[in-house]
């Protein structure tokens, strides 16, 4: 393919500004206070009595699984959706639990609700993970229900749904416990870095004192970070964006499997990155709710979700009629440098690396949907010149 120099749009963005990295960098001063104060801000926002901030969603996942493992040591799988980011049977992995799949809704990209109900059965189920995908709402009060006489935790994954609400409901605070990424492409970045939020004493406490272990990052890394934000804040520009886009080691919109990373607790960098950070989730919310309703308007729709009643996406989910229509789309928006991208490459059980054993089962309707979705950009950089191209080159 040629290589394409101009303006192209990022998949997803969540911009960083001077102000912030200045933020940033006198968050470095101000200590673990700097830390301790956005924990508190959240837990406050958030109506919780335990928050804790790490390095990545990921990270958060892997503390809250192992943490669930030591309060119920006879257990060891943890049900995911079989179509989901990589990340989710990464940490599964780097926890030392098993991977168990349950097949997905195209409708919804939610949990196959028959299918959930026959996995719950198992014995061995640790925790449940219903997942928000691109900001979609998963139903996990149903899930919470299925559950609840079971002894199996419900783990909330909201890494893609940070300050999003449903029904008047906030999502993170639905399940056992909850977590939120922070990394770029994000509802809200401060580079990387996750937050886990749970009201349940027991959790909490068990979360508490594996975090008391963890180090976190050191002078080199912090500026390292620091270096990162700088050169994302200017290079996700749509203006520069061909440039690290066409730059094929930098692998970026690859999608890998990678139990090997590390975990720490959040910098005082990043800390200070968020500051302002309740202002700004609205501010980005609004603009990509305004996005997608513009796109909506052409009578495109997420899955799942009519007209008029669009939750706080960060990349809107589009299935196509087939794979040879997304390949066509998909080398199309490359040349136009639209910013529609792949969803995830194959269901989770078709990742080589993770030696996913299926005992016979199949996973049909995830295979669909990675067969068939794309997702289009919704974030501040899209103009509606961009969305008037988009909808013509769906049609």
């Amino acid at each position: 393919m040629a290589l394409r120099i101009g303006r192209t749009l990022p998949p997803a963005a969540a911009p960083l500004h001077l102000k912030d990295i200045i933020s940033g960098v006198a968050g470095v001063f101000g200590g673990n206070k700097t830390v301790m104060g956005l924990e508190e801000s959240l837990k406050e926002y958030f109506h919780v009595r335990y928050c804790f901030a790490v390095s990545s969603g990921k990270a958060a996942l892997v503390q809250i699984l192992q943490a669930l493992h030591e309060l119920s040591p006879e257990r060891d799988e943890v049900l995911i959706p079989a179509y989901t980011c990589y990340s989710v049977p990464s940490a599964i992995v780097r926890a030392g639990l098993r991977v168990r799949l349950c097949d997905v809704s195209p409708e919804s990209l939610d949990f196959d609700f028959d299918n959930l109900a026959e996995q719950l059965a198992n014995p061995c189920l640790l925790a449940v993970v219903p997942t928000h995908l691109f900001g979609l709402p998963a139903d996990v009060e149903r899930v919470k229900g299925l559950a609840r006489d079971r002894g199996i935790f419900v783990v909330e994954d909201a890494a893609q749904a940070m300050g999003g609400e449903w029904n008047g409901r906030t999502m993170g605070t639905l399940g056992d416990v909850g977590l939120f990424s922070m990394g770029r492409g994000k509802a809200f970045s401060t580079v990387e870095g996750g937050i886990i939020l749970t009201d349940n004493d027991l959790i909490g406490r068990a979360i508490e004192k594996r975090l008391g272990a963890i180090a976190g990052y050191g002078a080199l890394d912090n500026l390292k970070l620091l270096i990162y934000a700088v050169a994302l804040s200017v290079l996700i520009h749509p203006l520069i964006y061909w440039l690290p886009r066409s730059l094929p080691f930098l692998k970026l919109g690859e999608t890998y499997f990678d139990p090997n990373f590390l975990i720490r607790r959040l910098s005082p960098f990043q800390a200070g990155l968020a500051i302002g950070w309740k202002t700004r989730i609205k501010e980005l919310r609004k603009l990509r709710h305004r996005i997608a309703g513009i796109i909506a308007g052409y009578g495109i729709s997420p899955p799942g979700i009519s007209e008029g009643m669009l939750p706080d996406l960060i990349r809107f989910p589009v299935l196509l009629a087939d794979t040879e229509t997304k390949q066509k789309v998909l080398q199309k928006s490359e040349e136009l440098g639209l910013g529609i991208s792949d969803g995830y490459p194959d269901s989770i059980d078709g990742i080589k690396e993770l030696r996913y054993r299926s005992d016979g089962k199949g996973y049909p309707r995830a295979k669909d949907i990675a067969e068939r979705l794309v997702s289009l950009p919704v974030h501040p950089f899209v103009r509606k010149s961009d969305i008037e191209k988009i909808v013509r080159l769906l049609r």
